[in-house]
């Protein structure tokens, strides 16, 4: 069988390339911050008085201040005594976040009527998209004077409000007062210290997880939101996990999925509580299932469907792991099969990166939800990613059928040779390179990578004019010319050049590769041979 006609019956894998992945988008955000939110919820329901300084605590620390009560030097995470020793004045309130929630409410409808698709990260702090608002209003300055405006007018609070790229951003540019120009977020961040992460977010979902990442960073010797930024991500991954990188991507000004602890009652999502954690797919499956029941029940009740779906979990440790889905087509059951590929990717860690400790809540969440019978289709484009939404579709079908282990996705990675630079997951696991790309790999194949990879490279010849084995001493150096490889002809090569990896172990790996031209079947294709133990093996085809 000839050499060409021997690689395309066996079994390959194509669309081998590296290239950096493109930089993740970032949101143009609005952030309105009522400061002291909850001393101003105390005062608006009467749990404390106008004309003294108020202090809400909890049986041992103060939660927020007043004006007043700061003024006297009473501050967050102090001891009620000690507060009540600076401030005697000060009416003590207990800290109750149900109040806070329920009368912030007000405030977020409010925003919400202005700005459509508000996201609450806390009582007191919430974000909005701020793009087209900025284009209705004519500036994000005029947005912002416009929002303070009637925050103060309808419901008697002070707000600070700031636009700028990406969440951390937004946060702190409303604690400044501040529109950050597009493309300036970054560099915004950059020089503020590492605290300002934690101060920004405190009360949130992930908020004393921070505390504890930026107690450890600091004893690393970071001190700057920028020094955070500037560390490779893979690294940070490495290190510290889905959280340290949600942090990093903040820092960054890119776009991050909020960790909201409270959401407006428009939004369709349902959560348990695993109490004990679980760690198995077989337990799991049968909640996911309900939670995927009871969305869809919801849905139906108030008329809605919904184009993607967001599947959230939490760990015993405290890991967040997240994923969404998109759902053009898909029914009931179809998104109950998602559910479930998605829990058995993470949980038998096929993604290569496990779970650091079972799962303790589980959440569906309903995004792009419209009318049921409504298309929700884009307005520009529409026709540009045809193609992409109709292979997608084609993977799920397919997916459904053979199930988890059926479709593969490829997810380029660093390495030396052809095969470890592309590594094979499930559809719907994370598509995450577990060796970094970015290194220098001394002794890599150079670019372009060959395009036809045999997932079992086959044994064969490589000869020299007498039709003797071609071997390869200690020095590097051929034994003859190259003439053969197999039946074909070899009009041209190019090498040797080794490759010896971990050569410190015992498992040290010492392998030669040479690149040759050949003639079958009258064309010319250019191969990548590797040597290893005197033994000859082809590694893939060029086009």
């Amino acid at each position: 069988m000839a050499l060409i006609d021997h690689l395309l019956v066996a079994q390959t894998q194509d669309g081998l390339g590296e290239g950096a992945a493109a930089s993740p988008p970032k949101r143009r955000l609005l952030a309105v911050w009522i400061p002291d939110w909850p001393a101003a919820a105390a005062i608006k329901v009467g749990a404390a008085p106008t004309d003294q300084p108020v202090v809400v605590a909890d049986a041992r620390r103060v939660k927020a201040v007043s004006a007043p009560a700061r003024a006297a030097g009473v501050r967050r995470g102090m001891k009620r005594r000690t507060a009540s020793s600076l401030c005697p004045t000060a009416v003590i309130v207990a800290s109750d976040l149900t109040r806070d929630a329920q009368v912030f409410e007000e405030v977020a409808i409010l925003v919400h009527s202005l700005v459509p698709g508000v996201e609450l990260l806390r009582p007191g702090l919430l974000l909005c998209p701020a793009v087209y608002a900025s284009r209705y209003h004519g500036s994000d300055e005029a947005l912002m004077e416009h929002l303070l405006t009637e925050v103060a007018a309808n419901t008697g609070v002070e707000s600070w409000v700031g636009v700028a790229d990406g969440l951390l951003a937004a946060i702190l540019a409303a604690r400044d007062g501040l529109a950050i120009p597009p493309g300036e977020s970054p560099d915004y961040l950059a020089g503020r210290p590492l605290r300002d992460l934690g101060v920004a977010l405190q009360g949130t979902a992930h908020g004393e997880d921070l505390d504890v990442l930026m107690d450890l960073l600091g004893r690393l010797g970071i001190r700057t939101l920028g020094d955070f930024a500037s560390l490779p991500t893979h690294n940070v991954t490495e290190r510290f996990g889905s959280l340290g990188v949600w942090a990093q991507r903040l820092v960054r000004a890119e776009d991050v999925v909020p960790q909201a602890g409270h959401r407006l009652p428009q939004e369709f999502n349902t959560w348990v509580d695993l109490d004990p954690p679980l760690n198995r797919l077989e337990l799991v499956q049968p909640v996911a299932a309900r939670l995927a029941e009871e969305l869809h029940t919801m849905l139906v009740a108030h008329g809605q469907t919904y184009d993607r779906l967001r599947i959230r979990a939490t760990t015993e440790t405290c890991e967040q792991l997240e994923r969404t889905w998109r759902l053009e087509g898909v029914d009931s059951n179809g998104v109950a099969d998602r559910v479930r590929w998605q829990l058995e990717g993470w949980l038998n860690g096929r993604s290569g990166l496990a779970p650091s400790g079972p799962l303790t809540r589980l959440m569906l969440e309903a995004e792009e939800v419209h009318p049921a019978g409504v298309g929700s289709t884009r307005l520009w484009g529409a026709g540009s990613n045809h193609a992409a939404v109709r292979a997608v579709r084609g993977a799920d079908r397919v997916h459904t059928i053979l199930g988890g282990q059926g479709v593969y996705q490829p997810v380029a990675q660093g390495g030396r040779d052809p095969r470890e630079r592309i590594r094979l997951v499930g559809w719907g696991d994370e598509t995450i390179p577990l060796r970094p790309s970015d290194r220098p790999w001394p002794g890599a194949i150079p670019d372009p990578p060959p395009s036809l990879v045999p997932a079992q490279p086959p044994a064969v010849e490589l000869t020299d004019p007498q039709g003797q084995a071609i071997e390869v001493n200690s020095a590097l150096e051929l034994s003859g010319c190259p003439t053969r490889l197999g039946r074909n002809r070899i009009k041209g090569w190019a090498g040797p050049w080794p490759v010896v990896e971990q050569w410190w172990s015992r498992q040290a790996k010492r392998c030669v590769y040479l690149q040759v031209q050949v003639e079958a079947d009258n064309r010319e294709r250019a191969a990548l041979l590797a040597c290893e133990g005197g033994r000859w093996r082809l590694e893939g085809l060029y086009d």
